[in-house]
């Protein structure tokens, strides 16, 4: 017997549940190679209770994406629980933000210009401005978890807990300050925060100096901190060059398995802050434990481009 089945024609494909909710919450978007996030329009967001919008920048991933905030002198915001990760970088301004974590206790953080913090996952926080309007940036992997679960109420009104993550999180240390952040010798220094599964990594140039060209495997967001600097990206040794500029605020997406090369042609230091999920806590991809010196692993397109074997291209790019 042949069983005839009836197709729903109401069933519909290719949804980004991600992109559904952005609209229904009638937030703002940008989108642009490079966005300038201390210059950019905001609008009212209900659900946080401040002014607010959705950045979207070329390159990417699929796994994270970026809400910018501004509180006006002395606002506070709706307090938020949620389950997805975020970090923050204040921008602008000074503020504080009070969290409460799931077994009662109260935590304070305070920050100003280059703060990075994070709130610990499904604990509930509140920001608060200082005497000036403060302008900060949630970097966070919201995106991916819409959709996976594809259930606002999951991700917002989750009752679970979570104490040892939280715990965990208070632990690893809640801010840093990346002003006074001590550089390395490392190309990339990996920034404890919040015990998260979100890699926040520091990248630090000298004056008139570059890196070698790496591929990565995930997408990545980068954040200007110090300096002006660029960073150049390409497929293949025969593919186009892309630039990118960055400074101080300046927020732009690096592509998943494509090389990338970061260059200080100013005569100050440079710095930025990259941010991908994986973390030196919590790896998750093979990839990222090989970024941070697991040899054990096989990180396949993993690669690095030496000096030597560097495209004649590049040199005109290079200080």
């Amino acid at each position: 017997m042949t069983e005839t089945i009836t197709p729903d024609l109401e069933t519909k494909f290719m949804v980004d549940p991600y992109l559904n909710w952005v609209k229904a919450e009638g937030a703002l978007i940008h989108h642009g190679a490079t966005l300038d996030l201390l210059s950019l329009d905001l609008r009212d967001w209900t659900r946080f209770g401040m002014k607010g919008a959705v950045c979207h920048v070329d390159g990417r991933c699929d796994f994270l994406t970026a809400f910018l905030f501004e509180l006006s002198p002395h606002q506070q915001s709706v307090p938020q629980k949620h389950v997805y990760e975020e970090v923050f970088y204040a921008l602008a301004g000074t503020g504080k933000t009070l969290i409460t974590l799931s077994s009662g206790e109260v935590r304070h953080i305070e920050w100003g210009p280059k703060t990075l913090f994070a709130v610990p996952v499904n604990a509930k926080a509140q920001h608060t401005a200082g005497s000036a309007p403060a302008r900060f940036v949630s970097l966070n992997n919201f995106r991916y978890l819409m959709g996976l679960y594809r259930n606002e109420s999951f991700l917002f009104g989750n009752g679970s807990a979570m104490t040892k993550r939280q715990d965990a999180a208070v632990k690893s240390g809640l801010s840093v300050n990346t002003a006074a952040y001590p550089p390395s010798s490392d190309e990339m220094s990996a920034i404890a925060l919040a015990d998260m599964s979100l890699g926040v990594d520091l990248t630090a140039l000298a004056p008139k100096s570059a890196t070698l060209a790496r591929r990565q495997m995930q997408g990545r967001h980068i954040l200007g901190v110090d300096g002006i600097g660029y960073s150049l990206s390409f497929a293949n040794v025969t593919s186009p060059i892309l630039r990118t500029d960055w400074q101080h605020g300046t927020l732009s997406g690096l592509t998943g398995m494509q090389f990338h090369q970061h260059v200080n042609a100013g005569a100050t230091p440079a710095r930025f802050i990259s941010v991908e999920l994986g973390s030196h806590s919590s790896p998750m991809f093979r990839s990222r434990r090989a970024a941070y010196g697991d040899n054990k692993v096989y990180a396949s397109g993993a690669a690095v481009i030496p000096k030597s074997e560097e495209r004649a291209e590049i040199l005109k790019f290079l200080p």
